[in-house]
């Protein structure tokens, strides 16, 4: 291959994350990923694995443990999805000893163009029996990339699902699965209990340690029916890994974990309960890894859970007026936001601007942020699965509230801000890809 354009290859794989609304179950398969690490020559022999699984939270909490990890002087390998600007981001190595900074540690481009030249001849062999996903390759070259970099330790989050997730081919020493919701209900199930079952098939070895956030009734039993059948005894936030909210405000939060250990008066600078409740998962799975040999101490844990930044998860833009930034799109997620949102600003209401993508439960997400919305801007990203909406459609959402309906993330904000004068609050959720951007538009 003469030239290479990156851009022009990874264009070339099916893209499911496109076209979400519209993919099958059959779309998802392990052994095309057994076959690409084969084809990498199999780098994940030599690298060690955490995974985590979930509908909200995976990758908060992805970051806390990689920072807490990382002020345990390791270095680090993650890699998650999906992104707010580029794909690069999904890739990163986080290096002890160094101060914590937004999007640090990503693959260049120059890495990933390299390393996917070298490869091209086999992953085209590959390519004549059967497509391969986009998904699976970039997971295959973070894997090589990984090894690569001689990473201590790798923490994957899945990306739809987990029995058939592309991340669910590696061998784990640890898994974690944060709460579970009805999402991707075409693919994965139409109810929690079936959902459950696919996210929690991340479990596959009595080696395996385990965390789990709080869940469902529905979803707690199939989960905790997997690990009985591999003798597993799952620790949980809430019960054996407790968990205690002491304050919260616009600058994060201040609660205690007990574990193992007792970690008082921990500090994060992401707001809302449910980042507290991400960190404790963890916490849990950091002492976890006590048992395969790694060392953690209660000041790398407080450490870690301080430096952890993870943007557009309730994050706040100060200016005049405010604007927060919160990538939820599930209901679950929505009713967080509400919380966290009360808890931040107390009798406020904000100026909501709001997408998303066409596969979400647009009514039931709605009514969880009816209570602290006056007006409403609906909008959409760029992204090919947003969702176009329309006043006569939206009529029966926020019965309360002025509704607009603005054709681009710019000039809805543009509206937002000027309603919301200079001592309000505009919120901008539904998507990932409404706060990237939102955050492209403000300067941050």
């Amino acid at each position: 291959m003469t030239t290479f354009s990156l851009t022009d290859y990874l264009a070339s794989f099916l893209d499911i994350e496109q076209t979400l609304d519209k993919a099958h179950f059959s779309d998802l398969q392990l052994e095309r990923m057994h076959k690409l690490l084969e084809a990498f020559g199999h780098p994940e022999d030599h690298l060690r694995f955490v995974h985590v699984a979930g509908s909200k939270g995976k990758g908060s909490t992805c970051a806390f443990l990689a920072a807490i990890l990382r002020a345990s002087g390791y270095r680090v390998g993650l890699y998650t999805s999906p992104h707010l600007y580029s794909y690069l981001e999904r890739i990163r190595v986080l290096e002890p000893g160094q101060a914590p900074v937004m999007f640090e540690g990503l693959i260049s481009e120059e890495e990933a163009a390299d390393r996917l030249r070298y490869y091209a001849p086999v992953i085209g062999e590959l390519r004549q029996q059967e497509e391969i996903t986009f998904f699976e390759l970039w997971t295959a070259l973070a894997i090589s990339y990984f090894e690569h970099k001689k990473a201590d330790i790798v923490i994957l989050e899945t990306g739809l699902g987990g029995r058939l997730d592309a991340t669910n081919a590696l061998d784990t020493m640890a898994c974690g699965i944060t709460p579970i919701g009805l999402e991707h209900t075409a693919i994965l199930g139409d109810t929690l209990a079936a959902i459950a079952a696919e996210k929690a098939a991340i479990i596959k070895a009595p080696s395996q340690k385990v965390v789990l956030a709080q869940q469902e009734p529905a979803a707690l039993a199939v989960i905790q029916q997997r690990c009985r059948e591999f003798d597993i005894l799952p620790n949980i936030v809430g019960g054996s890994l407790s968990l205690h909210i002491q304050r919260q405000t616009a600058s994060g939060v201040e609660f205690a974990v007990e574990g193992r250990r007792k970690y008082p008066s921990l500090m994060t600078s992401l707001a809302g309960a449910h980042q507290a409740a991400n960190a404790a998962m963890a916490i849990g799975m950091a002492e976890d890894l006590e048992f395969f040999g790694y060392l953690i101490t209660e000041e790398s844990v407080r450490q870690g859970v301080r430096d952890t930044l993870w943007p557009a998860r309730f994050e706040i833009i100060q200016g005049t007026p405010s604007m927060v930034l919160d990538a939820a799109h599930t209901q679950e997620s929505a009713k967080s936001l509400a919380e966290t949102f009360r808890a931040v600003y107390p009798g406020r209401k904000a100026v909501l601007v709001l997408g998303m993508s066409r596969d979400k439960e647009l009514g039931a997400f709605c009514d969880e942020l009816k209570d602290i919305v006056g007006t409403v801007v609906f909008t959409r990203s760029k992204h090919p699965r947003a969702r176009d909406f329309h006043l006569l459609d939206v009529a029966w959402l926020f019965p309360s509230a002025e509704k607009i309906v603005s054709q681009s993330v710019p000039l809805a904000l543009e509206e937002a801000l000027c309603r919301a004068g200079s001592d309000g609050i505009v919120l901008v959720t539904g998507s990932i890809f409404v706060c990237a951007e939102a955050r492209d538009y403000v300067p941050v």
